[in-house]
């Protein structure tokens, strides 16, 4: 019986995925959960799976699991984030010797990861923090990955030949969808800020059906032009299922599942962790507000039963929509493709933010955009543009400052213009659509009002302020003499 070097725990549906991914591209490997029921279910359901013979069950006692796979085996945790992993980590820690390589595959806080790998370290035990994209169907059959961690000869020598075997591969050139992010919580951090992103997305598309549902379409044709945008530049995988969602039947009744769908979203946590780490650096704050907007709007959506309450209070005068749909969906089209660019570059400033505060070694934004390629929620045409872009210029001081997206501001920036506009008109709350237009005009403003903001601090509070024609920090005694001096 072969031994396996490489043990999977936590059974759940990523978990269980991830290990038949494993073992169809040839990987002897070893699966456990806590709860033997879910490991037997999962070994069962591949007795009839050629790769069958390539999973080896352990159960009972973790003793066992390390028994097989060895003390210094690879193990990689895909159990809930936070107490449980940190709890089963700890567990194979007091089994393991040095050299040993643990690989926390959840959806971790990034803090956490660096304060684990520490203290997983101070044993000499590997650690990686790995971010994994692609819900089910991508653990199954191709996730797009993201590795961090200290010891990247390590990540070479035993992860990396695995990860890229099981990883998705773009359509465009077959490269594997994975590539080391950097050190100690990287990995963690790109997939939080991926998420984040994520985030973005779904809430300027939500606001796409609703402006399509305000001008008169049916979910039907809603559906079609969806479909339609996954013809051109807007190809994504959440455009695809975007169509395909408008259009599936309600299998309780008549008419479309999407009307009969509450309108409460849910967050498991990575949106508002996007958030919070925005505003965490030392030197200031990135700016991402369409992912402020879209975790604010799904925060309001979630106050079901309190804005029913609300609108009852007061209702807002609901305009008739009377123009061109044709000409409408034109515009939302190159609209949305904006909001997406917005979007992704706040992201991408905040990775880059993040890898000069958390010192994660240079992370290669050219990299990251290719592994979004495919395998991800994300995943879209247009990342092959934003590759393209980063690998002509490495330090490129924005997304939209690379020729292409530049150009795609300038000749489209009309068209959100004037959904923005639309939707002022229809009384239609836009809330990602209206920070991500404002996010584009204040990046390439060369003023803006901070000037009266300065002052005002200073006036209230005596926080100084800068001047245009001479260097320096000043203070204006403003309810006194009014003379002014050099702080």
């Amino acid at each position: 019986m072969i031994k396996p070097s490489m043990a999977i725990l936590g059974m759940g549906v990523m978990g269980a995925n991830i290990a038949k991914n494993f073992a169809q591209n040839g990987f002897d490997i070893a699966i456990y959960n806590r709860t033997e029921s879910k490991t037997k279910k999962m070994y069962d359901e591949t007795k009839e799976e050629l790769f069958h013979d390539k999973i080896h069950p352990v159960y009972r006692d973790i003793k066992n699991l390390v028994k097989l796979v060895g003390k210094k085996g690879t193990y990689f945790l895909m159990v809930n984030a936070g107490f449980a992993t940190i709890s089963v980590t700890q567990s194979l820690l007091k089994l393991l010797s040095p050299g040993a390589i643990i690989v926390d595959l959840a959806n971790s806080n990034f803090h956490e990861t660096m304060k684990l790998q520490k203290e997983v370290e101070d044993k000499k035990i590997h650690f990686f923090g790995v971010g994994v994209s692609g819900g089910e169907v991508g653990a199954r059959y191709g996730p797009s990955i993201m590795p961090g961690g200290s010891d990247k000869e390590i990540y070479n020598d035993f992860l990396k030949k695995p990860f890229e075997k099981i990883s998705a591969k773009a359509s465009s050139d077959n490269k594997p969808c994975v590539t080391y992010c950097g050190n100690h919580g990287a990995g963690h951090f790109v997939k939080m800020v991926h998420n984040g992103i994520e985030y973005a997305d779904m809430q300027l598309i939500a606001e796409s059906y609703d402006l399509m549902r305000k001008i008169g379409l049916t979910n039907i044709q809603a559906s079609k032009v969806f479909e339609k945008y996954n013809q051109g530049k807007l190809k994504s995988y959440l455009i695809e299922i975007t169509s395909i969602m408008l259009a599936q039947k309600n299998p309780s009744g008549k008419g479309q599942l999407i009307d009969f769908i509450l309108d409460k979203a849910k967050m498991k946590g990575t949106g508002t962790w996007t958030v919070m780490s925005s505003l965490e650096f030392n030197d200031g704050v990135v700016s991402i507000p369409s992912i402020y907007a879209a975790v604010e709007s799904r925060a309001i959506s979630y106050e079901k039963d309190k804005r029913l309450v609300m609108s009852n209070e007061l209702s807002f005068k609901k305009s008739k929509f009377k123009g061109s749909i044709n000409r409408v969906l034109k515009d939302l089209e190159d609209a949305l493709y904006l909001g997406k660019i917005s979007a992704y570059s706040q992201g991408i400033d905040l990775i880059q933010k993040g890898d000069k505060e958390y010192k994660f070694g240079g992370i290669k934004i050219s990299k990251i955009a290719q592994i979004w390629r495919a395998g991800c929620i994300i995943r879209a045409k247009f990342l092959d543009e934003i590759t393209k872009s980063y690998q002509e210029d490495s330090k490129l001081i924005s997304l939209m400052a690379s020729s292409k997206f530049k150009k795609e501001i300038r000749d489209n920036f009309e068209s959100l213009n004037k959904i923005c506009k639309l939707a002022i008109d229809l009384n239609l709350p836009f809330m990602a659509y209206d920070t991500s237009r404002s996010y584009i005009l204040q990046s390439f403003s060369k003023k803006l009002p901070a000037n009266l903001i300065q002052g005002l601090r200073d006036y209230f509070g005596s926080h100084t302020y800068e001047r245009t024609d001479k260097k320096g920090v000043f203070h204006l005694d403003w309810s006194g003499n009014k003379k002014e001096s050099k702080q």
